[in-house]
């Protein structure tokens, strides 16, 4: 695309592709993605994933002790990512609501 325009690719405005993470970070994204996310009845609030499934991941994948620790120092961080994604989904979307007179689908 940046030879069609004639112009030079800016690398720090580039998204990160999950390729371009070191092989231990992607499998942590991997196990991550297997754990079920956990959302609150009521009120729809995501709580985070549920990491008791990760002990029973690392037994039947054979992970190694490095990848398990990195799993359970990494995990929380990315959760924690996702969890503040969400928040601030739901109130832009509750803001939308809010301007549109509550009616959701109201330009």
């Amino acid at each position: 695309m940046c030879e069609m325009l004639g112009t030079e690719p800016n690398y720090e405005e580039m998204p990160v592709e999950r390729e371009d993470l070191f092989i231990e970070t992607q499998e942590v994204l991997s196990y991550f993605d297997k754990l079920p996310a956990q959302w609150e009845g009521f009120s729809g609030q995501y709580l985070g994933k549920d990491l008791s499934l990760l002990p029973v991941l690392f037994k039947e994948f054979n992970v190694d002790k490095y990848i398990r620790r990195y799993c359970w120092e990494i995990i929380p961080i990315i959760d924690n990512f996702i969890a503040e994604d969400i928040a601030d989904k739901i109130k832009a979307r509750s803001k939308q609501g809010a301007k549109s007179g509550g009616k959701p689908g109201n330009p």
